[in-house]
């Protein structure tokens, strides 16, 4: 990993990046959690004391769910988790979803599409959402040229185009994206297929179309979910390396994320080579950070026990400034994550990353 880029595998911070370990106990997050969660909710003010949910707004993130899609019985887990969105979006403010990719484990499999696609219905009409091609989603694992017909049938352009919040298709509606507001911001998402096959001279390609709709929105602060571009490989975690006959996550990093200093969040799935988490903060070529996040827990038991990411955004939340505060959180077992890779707070000026 590049000096200038601050990981956490040894407890070090990224800039501006404060970490919640020394100020919770685990003994105590779980204590709350447990007794909040049984309610259905967050109760996020065990962490944040004063501020109140109606001044802050929540992006929820779904890491892969392919292991629930496979199994009749573990499928209850995303069932769990959208649920818990739908009742708490409201309370917690909850304005964006993010599905990281590998939605399903056999692409061909109609049965484990329609479990995902029950699973997501419960947001429609609730909250925007995108969802994320991942390796797994092709008719054929890992083969880019074989179909992504039932990935387009249950969450392509036709499930999206009648919200005022969708804005766009990329190639063969393996890439999307949306707007949202929040906090008295617009803000941009782009969910780009595993990869990001191709080049920015492209136009007919994911990285060229993604290229062109982020030069067209220079001024809108924008997150980018991607299948995979962080990875947790102990003593080489950050930006992966490995290209899987696309581009790699360092070089995406370099050619999309960088050039485009509106980019101020990253998210990602697919590896999981340590605990499926590593966060990290990387310069742009505006001459500020873009804060970049993996989460991926199919190898944990029960196919990932329902883990999901909750990424606050804080205002005046921070030690003299903004706070995004990211807490790793189960419906399922009604508990958070409180280790230092789990839940962490990137501190920063709202009003100038976001241009206001």
């Amino acid at each position: 990993m590049d000096a200038d880029r601050n990981g956490d595998g040894s407890g070090s911070l990224g800039e501006g990046e404060t970490d919640a370990r020394h100020r919770v106990s685990r003994r105590d997050a779980l204590k709350t959690a447990g007794a909040l969660g049984g309610a259905g909710a967050f109760g996020l003010s065990a962490f944040v004391g004063s501020v109140s949910a109606a001044s802050s707004w929540t992006i929820a993130v779904l890491p892969d769910t392919q292991k629930y899609a496979e199994s009749s019985s573990l499928i209850s887990r995303a069932h769990a988790q959208t649920d818990w969105i739908r009742a708490n979006k409201s309370a917690q403010n909850i304005v964006f979803v993010s599905h990281e990719g590998d939605i399903v484990e056999h692409g061909s499999n109609t049965t484990e599409w329609q479990r995902m696609d029950a699973v997501m219905d419960k947001l429609d009409g609730v909250v925007p959402y995108a969802t994320t091609v991942g390796n797994h989603d092709y008719a054929t694992l890992n083969n880019r040229s074989s179909s992504t017909a039932n990935y387009s049938k249950y969450f392509g352009k036709s499930r999206f185009s009648k919200y005022s919040w969708y804005r766009g298709t990329g190639p063969n509606d393996r890439a999307h994206y949306q707007r949202f507001s929040a906090g008295g911001y617009t803000f941009l998402h782009l969910d780009l297929e595993w990869g990001v096959p191709g080049s920015r001279s492209d136009p007919n390609s994911v990285k060229g179309w993604a290229w062109n709709v982020l030069r067209a929105n220079r001024s809108v602060p924008t997150i980018i979910t991607t299948h995979a571009y962080l990875w947790d490989r102990v003593g080489s975690e950050g930006h992966a390396t490995q290209r899987d006959g696309a581009n790699s996550g360092a070089t995406i990093y370099k050619d999309i994320v960088k050039p485009n200093p509106q980019v101020f969040m990253v998210l990602n799935g697919h590896y999981h080579k340590a605990d499926g988490q590593w966060r990290q903060t990387s310069p742009n070529d505006g001459g500020s950070s873009t804060y970049e996040m993996l989460a991926n827990y199919q190898h944990y038991a029960n196919g990932g026990d329902g883990w999901m990411r909750l990424i606050k955004f804080i205002p005046g939340g921070g030690r003299g400034t903004d706070r995004v505060q990211v807490r790793t959180y189960s419906p399922s077992r009604k508990q958070y994550k409180t280790d230092g890779r789990s839940q962490f707070n990137f501190d920063f000026s709202f009003s100038s990353r976001f241009g206001r």
